[in-house]
């Protein structure tokens, strides 16, 4: 169900994001992440609706969908357009610090607040804590020239026949899907406890923060192909690990080196990719490179429906890690 459920909210999300791009080329950057806060409370409130209203688990892709096509397209547009492209790699070390130094105290809370009040209570925690993230975008009044975007221009950056590595590349994002939904699944199976959980992922979260700084200096100083290069190795072994960590000290110890890999390969992937959305125009180019991100989580989540479907869920976590680690090779394009 869980597979499916992904599957559906990438098409769903690949079907909108052009015209996210129209909104935000129409109306504004900042008014397009101003839009899609609103959007974020709601999914939350639903969440924490679930256990008395079970039938908001089948509408909360379709409203997760909707905020995500407002605020991605923007928010890629604004580090690319704005950004500064001789310090670009310690400038996204910086937006991971800062999102993921919330993130290190986050877990921890998060585990405390669902083992004493329960999903819900988190849930509507977020909801509220969602809704500050806006005032600073209405505070300010952005200066932009509106300009016209077909519903189609990202589908003709994608189909460019020099865009290999958004065909090939980007193939690499169906192992973040694994990783990101069914890595968290299989902790907490064997875990067995949200605090727990929430502690170790806060400790590897911790470790990611200072690394990233190292990995944007890297990404500013040296090739970014090679610094990429030299973590995929590390990023397709932390998913071979998977299946043999049966312990919390095999998941604390496997959770860390996929972390650090992490970093290691998406700083410098994005550091190119922001730098190929400046030159050839950032709402474009940031729209079709998360539309090839629907494309393959969407396709590799079809096929662990096909796959969860046909074994036992053990087997089906070994498949989905192996195959987390074959497509994660395909950064490597990038």
């Amino acid at each position: 169900m869980i597979a499916g459920y992904y599957a559906a909210h990438y098409l769903l999300y690949l079907i909108l994001l052009p015209w996210g791009a129209m909104f935000a080329s129409k109306f504004g950057l900042e008014r397009s992440l101003a839009m899609s806060m609103p959007i974020f409370v709601v999914y939350f409130l639903m969440l924490a609706s679930i256990p008395k209203m079970p039938s908001l688990f089948y509408i909360g892709w379709i409203v997760l969908a909707v905020f995500k096509t407002f605020f991605w397209v923007a928010y890629h547009t604004e580090i690319s357009k704005f950004g500064d492209s001789k310090n670009r790699g310690t400038e996204i070390s910086w937006f991971y610090a800062v999102s993921r130094g919330a993130g290190v105290l986050g877990p921890v809370i998060g585990g405390v607040v669902i083992a004493s009040f329960g999903f819900s209570t988190l849930f509507v925690i977020a909801a509220g804590l969602s809704l500050f993230a806006v005032v600073p975008l209405l505070k300010t009044k952005e200066k932009f020239t509106p300009r016209d975007i077909e519903y189609s221009d990202p589908w003709k950056v994608i189909l460019r026949r020099r865009e290999v590595t958004l065909r090939w590349g980007m193939v690499g994002w169906g192992a973040h899907l694994i990783n990101t939904a069914f890595w968290p699944i299989f902790m907490f199976i064997i875990l067995g406890a949200t605090n727990v959980l929430g502690s170790l992922v806060s400790l590897n979260v911790l470790i990611m923060t200072f690394l990233g700084f190292l990995v944007g200096e890297m990404s500013d100083r040296l090739s970014r192909k090679k610094v990429l290069r030299l973590h995929l190795p590390f990023y397709a072994l932390s998913c071979l690990l998977r299946p043999l960590a049966l312990a919390p000290l095999g998941i604390l110890l496997t959770d860390m080196i996929a972390k650090a890999a992490f970093v290691g390969v998406h700083i410098p992937m994005w550091h190119r990719l922001y730098s190929k959305g400046d030159d050839q125009g950032p709402l474009t180019y940031a729209t079709a490179v998360e539309m090839t991100v629907c494309i393959y989580k969407a396709i590799t989540a079809l096929v662990l429906v096909g796959v969860f479907m046909v074994t036992a869920p053990y087997a089906g976590f070994v498949i989905a890690f192996v195959l987390a680690a074959i497509l994660g090779l395909f950064f490597v394009w990038i």
